[in-house]
């Protein structure tokens, strides 16, 4: 079975990447999609070649693909698009920023899955998958099946946010050193909802639930965890 699961080249990898792409690659086979198309300025800044270095420390090279478009197909899906529905996809309208790239982002997703028969994504990308669904049946094109991957990994220290790189004091990159992650997991956040989101990491890397009864005992068993995880 062909599977294929997407990054894109805009930053350094981070636990939310574990999660979302790297887990799903080495547990079910999938093919690794760099989607350069999808982020085209971070592509021309340089950051794709960091990326795909980085992506060899964990995924098997012959796993990654580079992203090929194929442009008669993609000149003819977007005849084939309604604009109604892309101006509905729920990104683009929450975008503060409207451009004709992510207006399109859709299409170019259902160039990237055709020819595969599973494509894992996160629950946040089930809408554009469904639209490019649509538009490979109307190709001529089997449709693929979704498989929702990774959750929601909350910022360490604004859990009521994701992961992101955007906030990196709340960020677990795979490449911090060993004290820079003690230090952020020290740090973190033990609200309830920062506290659901520690047992979330909790259980994946120490492998069983968190019955600590001290959050510092916890906090300390899980950065050993993931330091030794990705040493």
């Amino acid at each position: 079975m062909k599977r294929l699961v997407g990054i894109r080249p805009t930053g350094k990898l981070h636990l939310g990447h574990y999660f979302s792409v790297i887990k799903p690659a080495l547990k079910f086979g999938c093919d690794v999609l760099i989607a350069r198309y999808h982020a085209p300025y971070d592509y021309v800044e340089g950051r794709y070649q960091p990326l795909l270095d980085e992506l060899k420390k964990f995924i098997p090279e012959h796993q990654i693909k580079d992203q090929e478009l194929n442009l008669l197909m993609f000149f003819q899906m977007l005849t084939l698009a309604n604009a109604g529905e892309l101006n509905r996809m729920t990104q683009y309208k929450s975008a503060k920023v409207k451009n004709a790239h992510l207006f399109i982002y859709p299409v170019l997703m259902a160039c990237d899955v055709a020819g595969y028969e599973e494509v894992y994504v996160g629950e946040d990308q089930r809408q554009h998958l469904e639209f490019a669904n649509r538009m490979l049946l109307k190709w001529g094109c089997p449709a693929v099946k979704a498989k929702i991957v990774g959750g929601r990994i909350m910022s360490l220290n604004n859990p009521s946010e994701k992961m992101s790189k955007s906030n990196p004091e709340g960020c677990l990159f795979l490449s911090d050193a060993t004290e820079v992650i003690k230090e952020k997991i020290k740090k973190a956040i033990t609200t309830q909802e920062g506290i659901n989101n520690l047992k979330v990491l909790y259980k994946e890397f120490v492998g069983k639930e968190y019955n600590e009864k001290q959050n510092q005992k916890m906090k300390e068993k899980l950065a050993e965890a993931i330091i030794k995880k990705f040493k």
